[in-house]
């Protein structure tokens, strides 16, 4: 009988035999170990600053932003931000924060100003064509000075959050339950109810306002989701819930290259099955199509009726293959972590915003060796 049937060993423990038949799963451990490093070195190298790639990037408060912050987001490796500029937005504040951030290597690539979430212009209110010239200025000041992009939302009547918890892991989250919200926190905000038709022909008559001048000024118009989706809160009908909602949406555009979504990939998760199409299947729709220009990249607990935010590694979604399809599609805009959870010391949120982008930047790394 041959000394290895039945897996059993007749000579010594010590044996030269036995010694080299021990060594073999190391050594083909190694040889694979080996070839696996060989393949990722050979791998076509994708830089992750290349202008053809999906760019990293962080929320920017420019009134409260100090020296520190944006020495610490070039020490990160950032090097775009999406800068929240407030209500009143001069073109001198625009090119002052641009010229500020240039010192860090750093450019924004999406602005943000309060101006579209005025009541007048979501609800449709006398007075709208004020405010729809306000925000058309800062679209014309973007497109002056070179900014790609403007982030715009529609949901007046949005609640966002019914608790604070500690999440199991033991940092401070919003959570929001379905439940809690009917029982206890929704009621009527305005005069009167808003339903899908008055918010669509809201919405209609502010998009046919903007977008020939964002066209114009070459500034792509990103639209997030409503979070979390529901079709109706505090009286007041949400259109962005679904996949049905931006195909809609899209074609009231007329196929403007300046609409487009900004993909919040937390309020998708929130929806589950609910949302016509899941994360992968709107990336390869509208991104397959170009017309995904930012993603707000979070993960959540779990879909409705109850779920808590999380950091990128402690939700239900595998954030590795969400980053790898956006980069399958080719994206190229800005992504930034979004409603980041708290940590212990962290009043300005800095270290979780370092956690989130070295987090970011390690899935990508990765996501570039094996995409290319």
């Amino acid at each position: 009988m041959n000394s290895m049937n039945n897996g059993q060993f007749r000579s010594g423990a010590g044996s030269p035999r036995r010694r080299d038949l021990l060594k073999l799963p190391l050594a083909a451990g190694a040889a694979q170990a080996l070839g696996t490093a060989s393949a990722v070195n050979a791998a076509p190298h994708k830089d992750e600053y290349a202008p053809d790639n999906l760019k990293i990037a962080t929320m920017l408060n420019v009134g409260s932003a100090t020296d520190e912050d944006l020495l610490l987001f070039k020490q990160m490796g950032l090097r775009w931000v999406h800068a929240q500029f407030g209500d009143k937005v001069p073109y001198e504040l625009i090119k002052s924060t641009q010229e500020r951030l240039d010192r860090y290597g750093i450019k924004i690539y999406c602005g943000l100003m309060n101006a579209y979430r005025s009541l007048r212009i979501q609800l449709g209110q006398p007075g709208r064509d004020e405010d729809i010239a306000r925000f058309q200025t800062f679209i014309r000041d973007l497109g002056r000075a070179g900014i790609p992009a403007a982030h715009n939302d529609f949901h007046p009547g949005n609640t966002y959050t019914t608790n604070m918890i500690d999440s199991p892991r033991g940092y401070r989250v919003r959570e929001f339950d379905l439940d809690d919200f009917r029982k206890k926190v929704e009621k009527q905000r305005f005069e009167r109810q808003y339903s899908a038709e008055d918010m669509w022909a809201n919405y209609t008559y502010y998009l046919k306002a903007i977008l020939p001048v964002a066209e114009q000024a070459n500034v792509q118009m990103a639209l997030h989701p409503d979070d979390p989706p529901l079709a109706m809160m505090n009286g007041v009908a949400k259109l962005f819930i679904n996949h049905e909602g931006y195909r809609k949406a899209e074609q009231i555009s007329g196929g403007s290259k300046s609409w487009g979504l900004c993909l919040c990939v937390g309020t998708w998760l929130e929806g589950g099955a609910n949302m016509g199409k899941e994360v992968f299947g709107m990336i390869q729709d509208f991104g397959g199509r170009g017309k995904i220009f930012t993603i707000h990249f979070r993960n959540v607990s779990s879909p409705m009726p109850r779920f808590h935010e999380t950091f990128h590694d402690d939700g239900y979604a595998d954030m590795y293959q969400i980053m790898k399809a956006l980069r399958m599609a080719r994206f190229t805009g800005s992504l930034i972590p979004d409603h980041y959870p708290g940590l212990v010391n962290d009043k300005g949120h800095r270290l979780a915003d370092a956690y989130c982008i070295a987090y970011m930047r390690s899935l990508l790394r990765r996501v570039n060796e094996e995409v290319g």
